[in-house]
């Protein structure tokens, strides 16, 4: 989230109004793509999930997005690096 708040910041896009939206503006101004934008928001649901409602974590979702998801945060650093 943070480095994502610091590159909208770069562009001519205004701030956006929540978490997710960050990365419909990193999309918008062709930093990533649909896909990445629409997996990395889905992550900040998750957070949002974890830290609001930390009982209601359903243990087994942890587990398959720690085996099968984290590279979505991989594909958001070369998404990153590339631009700079």
């Amino acid at each position: 989230m943070d480095t994502g708040a610091h590159l909208v910041t770069a562009t001519l896009f205004p701030p956006p109004d929540t978490m997710g939206q960050t990365f419909d503006i990193l999309m918008e101004a062709g930093i990533i793509h649909a896909d990445l934008a629409g997996r990395m928001k889905k992550a900040v649901g998750f957070r949002n999930l974890a830290i609001h409602n930390g009982d209601a974590i359903n243990w087994s979702i942890v587990y398959a997005i720690a085996q099968h998801h984290l590279t979505d945060f991989e594909d958001f650093a070369k998404a990153v690096v590339a631009l700079l």
